[in-house]
């Protein structure tokens, strides 16, 4: 049985903290995680200086220089796959997504040596196993729910009221080792995915996930398995003009 949904959630540090995460010119890239609140703070909370960035060192290279030294709220993560929320408009759609549904994640990149603009990229997604509403306990984080005790939500120093959290299953979840372009520099998605992912308009904001419609989650769950087997789609993907003008093409260059 595949996906009877998908939703596209932003994430990842942005310009609202001071920068973006490192796009190369292979197209792999870091995603670098916003910072944490540190009055929520535990002794289990993550320093940016205790994450691996997979070209070398740790991500906090990568962070603007004010959060250098600092906590990460490490959400999505990447280790065990969960993505927590806790805010009404997100967790109410995290709330919707059901076992074998996509959970897509993008996020702001650019290069290093770009010190202006911000393109949205696809980074990764979860195939979900599992939808946790969390309330607080006696004990925390909860010994029963141990095995995700790798987000964020739960190294902070109780629980956060209303928090929801996506379990992905382990085996088909993933973050990608290229970025896939999803938006131009003015945060519009582009021209050339509108027929796949049946989306236009603006992805910039952070604060709501957008779904794509029901007439596309097949076609668009189709697209993202072959990110993962790095086998370029090409049934059903028919070429168009535009900026990218061959999606298929595309694609195969981020794989």
């Amino acid at each position: 049985m595949g996906a009877r949904q998908i939703l596209f959630l932003r994430v990842g540090m942005d310009l609202g903290y001071g920068g973006l995460g490192p796009l190369f010119r292979d197209g792999s890239f870091e995603y670098v995680p916003i910072p944490e609140n540190p009055k929520k703070a535990s002794s289990r909370s993550l320093c940016f200086s205790q994450i691996p960035a997979r070209s070398g060192g740790s991500i906090e290279q990568f962070v603007p220089a004010r959060h250098r030294g600092g906590l990460a709220h490490y959400d999505p993560e990447f280790d065990t796959y969960t993505y927590g929320d806790p805010t009404k408009y997100k967790r109410g759609q995290l709330l919707r997504l059901t076992r074998e549904d996509l959970l897509v994640f993008y996020a702001g990149l650019r290069p290093l040596a770009q010190p202006t603009g911000s393109q949205l990229y696809l980074i990764g997604y979860f195939t979900v196993e599992k939808v946790h509403e969390v309330t607080a306990a006696p004990l925390w984080p909860p010994p029963c729910l141990q095995h995700l005790w790798a987000n964020a939500h739960f190294r902070r120093n109780g629980c956060d009221p209303g928090l929801v959290v996506v379990e992905g299953a382990s085996k088909r979840s993933r973050l990608l080792q290229k970025a896939v372009p999803l938006s131009d520099q003015q945060q519009q998605v582009l021209p050339d995915l509108y027929s796949l992912l049946g989306l236009t308009g603006s992805v910039k904001r952070a604060g709501a996930g957008r779904w794509i419609p029901e007439a596309n989650v097949a076609r668009v769950e189709r697209w993202l398995r072959c990110l993962e087997s790095g086998e370029p789609m090409t049934e059903g993907v028919p070429p168009e003009p535009g900026a990218t003008a061959n999606l298929s093409r595309d694609v195969g260059l981020f794989l």
